[in-house]
């Protein structure tokens, strides 16, 4: 439902939430509307730190923001159990959950993601900056997007800069909302950010069999990969103990001709490295490069491979056929077509209807493949049962 906040407003100077009593105050002023729709955003450092942590969180209503700092060793507990009590507005949500659900343990009972209702009214533009733009008008300053948001105190252009990413979501999700009612699609929505609430938002678990493959890996030589790997852990522990970003410690374009030249023979790490190295650091490298050196070929990794691929017409034939549908289908909604399903989609729809050996209705395909139920009953060739 639009809360009744969402309508055009002056917004007032954002208030910063670094102690008990504007934390107090906060929650006073969430109680006073506990059902009202509340605007959420984060700002997080993963472009300045190895481990990557919320350090702001931005909350609007009524035309007040508020930045609430996690880094000031406040309880926010009750906070996030108020939060929990009511629809949370954000854009491009995925990345949000992810920060909260691990850092803070939060998940919210519903959420309106103003990205994903762009997407599904078709359109072209739905970045925040883009849509405040053309549906209202509003010009966001994005220049403090790799700002380091750990740091403190926060200057006057960051508190601005944080702010004004949640001050107009209410009145941007009542246009959305409007128009996908108008078009039919609020449902759509709604289940769409019902799947995005129930991912599972645990990082995935270390690989040592893939991880150090950076891009590019996959053209070099397997003598090279060896160096790649060796270098690529030393390099992955120093960003541990700095908790700076890896690209910091050595961008992977560098860390890739340093493997070529070290294949080729040189191991001086005045000729590999031209900048002087902090000992300790030096010395892990250089036991990196002595370890990939006495590697025997049968130890060089492979290329990065997927399953073996085996030629099937029939699966592709019934894909082609279900892309065609998807396309005209989309092309008749006025959808990006990927929206409507992607090629992984498409796949898994035509294994399960070649797997049946019919046309599968949407209860069938939802089931087999886990597709979203509007999605099925738009692709389904037959009738919903």
């Amino acid at each position: 439902m639009t809360p009744p906040e969402a309508h055009t407003y002056a917004a007032q100077t954002p208030l910063l939430v670094a102690d008990a009593r504007a934390l107090d105050a906060l929650l006073a002023e969430l109680d006073v509307h506990p059902a009202h729709d509340v605007a959420l955003d984060t700002e997080a450092d993963s472009f300045h730190h190895y481990f990557e942590k919320v350090c702001l969180l931005q909350l609007a209503r009524s035309g007040k923001a508020w930045l609430v700092d996690p880094l000031a060793g406040l309880d926010l507990a009750p906070l996030f159990a108020a939060l929990s009590t009511r629809r949370l507005l954000l854009h491009g949500a995925d990345y949000d959950l992810r920060l909260l659900s691990r850092g803070h343990g939060f998940t919210p009972r519903a959420l309106f993601d103003t990205m994903l209702a762009a997407q599904l009214l078709g359109e072209k533009e739905i970045g925040l900056a883009a849509l405040l733009s053309s549906r209202l008008g509003v010009t966001l300053d994005k220049s403090s997007q790799r700002a380091d948001w750990s740091r403190r105190p926060l200057s006057p252009t960051l508190v601005s800069y944080a702010a004004s990413d949640v001050l107009h979501l209410h009145e941007l999700v009542a246009l959305l909302e409007a128009d996908l009612i108008a078009k039919g699609r609020l449902a759509w929505h709604a289940e769409e950010c019902a799947r995005l609430l129930a991912q599972d938002f645990a990082p995935a678990p270390d690989d040592p069999e893939t991880d150090w493959r950076v891009k590019g890996s996959n053209a070099i030589s397997p003598k090279e990969r060896a160096f790649l790997r060796e270098l690529w852990l030393v390099r992955d522990e120093r960003a541990r103990a700095l908790d700076v970003p890896p690209f910091r410690v050595l961008h992977n374009e560098a860390l890739l001709a340093v493997c070529r030249r070290a294949a080729g023979g040189e191991l001086r790490l005045a000729e590999l490295f031209p900048r002087a190295l902090p000992p300790p650091f030096a010395a892990r490298l250089r036991e990196a490069l002595e370890k990939a050196a006495a590697m025997p070929p049968a130890s060089w990794p492979p290329p990065r491979r997927g399953e073996l691929v085996r030629p099937e017409p029939a699966l592709e034939k019934a894909v082609n056929r279900l892309k065609t549908r998807r396309d005209a289908v989309a092309r008749g909604l006025g959808l990006d077509p990927g929206v409507l399903a992607s090629r992984a989609a498409l796949v898994e729809i035509a294994r399960a209807e070649l797997a049946a050996r019919r046309a599968l209705p949407p209860a069938d395909l939802v089931a087999a493949t886990g597709i979203s139920r509007w999605k099925a009953d738009l692709l389904a060739e037959t009738p919903q049962g």
